[in-house]
């Protein structure tokens, strides 16, 4: 967890894992994605408790095992799960910064979570997550007569909100994405798509991928959330998703600031 010695920032942990420190007679807590209203999806591969081998959540996960199910943290329940060994992931040693992590292999490891609706019909979505991949793929989609999702292609980097509504970024190295906090913010009332790396506000680039004006909110219905793939069909993630956030609401500046303070310390970033 990060505090302040003097000017600067100090990260107390406990082997891996970030604790609460005591400043005189005052508690110094960890910062909790709880703690901000509006979170339905939290997926975090340094906690293994909430992973197992199998879909069904039997078989208690260590470094090395491949993982079927990815529990979802948030009270939304809506947790990931491959049914098929050979598409699963694998928590891998040092896989950012030293920290193990879900590797996705780039052929065909994928998780989904079916009749999903989190980021169905709603004004504002935040999403927020840690990773990199070294092709053209998707790490998230909802999916369902429409769809919202993060994925690169060619050399853009793409957060749609609905089929082809939101915000396209530069993406370099084409292809690929390096490992860092990435964000997007949807604000349909205020109509803006914004999307961060490393929580620094990117410039929209034209895109054949963004051609429709914002919605006021995202697609209705239920969906078939996806992490790692395109639907589970193509475009696999080639390498690390080491955590995943989704709020739906609109982050102030503070508050993804916060985000990505939490998960920059956590993962070395």
């Amino acid at each position: 967890m990060p505090i302040k010695l003097g000017a600067s920032d100090v990260t107390l942990k406990l082997g891996s894992v970030d604790v609460a420190a005591y400043l005189g007679s005052v508690a110094v807590s960890a910062f909790d994605p709880l703690s901000i209203s509006g979170l339905v999806g939290w997926y975090d591969s340094a906690d293994l408790s909430s992973m197992a081998q199998n879909a069904d959540g039997s078989g208690a996960v260590a470094v090395g095992d491949q993982v079927g199910y990815w529990a979802d943290k948030s009270t939304t329940g809506a947790h990931l799960i491959q049914a098929i060994a050979a598409n699963r992931p694998t928590l891998t040693t040092a896989a950012v910064n030293g920290n193990a992590a879900l590797v996705f292999d780039g052929n065909n490891d994928n998780l989904s979570s079916a009749s999903y609706t989190a980021q169905s019909g709603i004004a504002g979505l935040t999403r927020v997550a840690v990773y990199s991949t070294s092709q053209n793929s998707q790490m998230t989609r909802a999916l369902n007569s429409s769809d919202s999702c993060f994925f690169v292609a060619n050399d853009d980097f793409v957060c749609r909100v609905s089929t082809s509504a939101g915000d396209a970024v530069e993406a370099s190295p084409v292809n690929q994405m390096p490992l860092r906090v990435y964000a997007n913010v949807f604000d349909g009332g205020a109509g803006t798509c914004e999307t961060f790396f490393n929580n620094a506000l990117q410039a929209t680039k034209a895109s054949p991928y963004i051609t429709a004006a914002l919605p006021a909110t995202t697609p209705g219905g239920s969906a078939t959330l996806h992490v790692g793939s395109n639907a589970g069909s193509n475009n696999f993630v080639a390498g690390p998703v080491a955590e995943y956030l989704v709020y739906a609401s609109v982050l102030t500046a503070s508050e993804l600031t916060a985000v990505y303070n939490y998960l920059a310390s956590k993962w070395g970033i």
